[in-house]
């Protein structure tokens, strides 16, 4: 038996594909040697290195193409329009970000205020970042508030007590942010008639449209679509957190070009309260 491994072999070995194996060798995080231009794995060092990493070795395996987290319409019109090939399971920011880091997906788009500083995302992306290969990559900034029916006497959070409400999911950044500013109201969720659940930013709205509630915590952009009143409480900022390995991967670089084009540029342009002048910057970058 040779007392070396192919990287073929070693992908086998541990799981992996062959890109992976050959990422962690360029950064020196696998025991290998390079010989008439291939890189060899020793036998002895691989199955001790493989006892070191342990139960880490989990943290390696592949991801499935999925992007996960909170609905966006513009993401989402982007993720079709594209053609990128990318499924969708959208479940609010709080579950997707659970299932990200149980490396059920690629992406994960988020919107989760920070509770001890200003800003957004940050707070609880940090510490897991810091043992990810993982980086933050901003989408856009969008103005959040109470979307309103007319005639409905609504001008402020304190208005809403007897108003039928359309809420949001649990989980779901959009209802966790309504809550931290009905608290500072001194208004409870549960003192609120909430009528219906709803699983996107889209079908909130609609809710309202269709006249079955008076009034959802949602984007302007669909207020100024479908001709309903706004009232305005915050810009938040609309974040992807993407795994660096699949960053470079087909899927995500044909999305992240398609943002570079007329044609996205033309489609922003419909979402009033938008502003994607960022999109792409970097905001908080992981291990290596």
């Amino acid at each position: 038996m040779s007392e070396f491994l192919t990287t073929k072999e070693v992908a086998h070995l541990l799981r992996l594909k062959e890109r992976k194996v050959y990422d962690l060798a360029s950064r020196g995080e696998i025991p290998c040697v390079k010989a008439t231009g291939k890189l060899l794995f020793p036998q002895a060092e691989i199955h001790q290195w493989i006892q070191h990493k342990g139960g880490s070795l989990a943290n390696s395996s592949e991801r499935p193409s999925v992007i996960l987290g909170s609905h966006d319409p513009v993401f989402e019109w982007a993720i079709s329009a594209s053609d990128c090939g990318l499924p969708t399971s959208l479940n609010g920011s709080m579950d997707g970000f659970e299932r990200f880091r149980n490396r059920e997906g690629i992406v994960c788009g988020m919107h989760l205020d920070n509770v001890d500083s200003k800003g957004w995302n940050t707070e609880l992306t940090s510490s897991y970042l810091q043992q990810s290969p993982s980086v933050l990559l901003h989408w856009a900034k969008r103005d959040r508030g109470l979307i309103i029916r007319p005639g409905s006497g609504i001008s402020q959070i304190s208005d809403l007590l007897g108003k039928r409400l359309i809420a949001r999911q649990q989980g779901a950044a959009a209802q966790l942010l309504f809550e931290r500013h009905l608290a500072e109201y001194g208004v409870t969720f549960s003192a609120l008639n909430c009528v219906r659940v709803a699983r996107s930013e889209t079908e909130a709205a609609l809710s309202v449209v269709e006249g079955q509630a008076d009034v959802a915590f949602g984007l302007r952009c669909f207020a100024d679509r479908y001709r309903l009143e706004f009232v305005p409480v915050c810009i938040e900022y609309f974040d992807l957190l993407i795994d660096r390995f699949a960053y470079f991967e087909s899927g995500i670089q044909t999305l992240l070009s398609f943002t570079q084009t007329f044609v996205f540029s033309e489609e922003v342009q419909r979402y009033a309260g938008y502003d994607t002048s960022d999109l792409g910057q970097v905001r908080l970058n992981g291990c290596r």
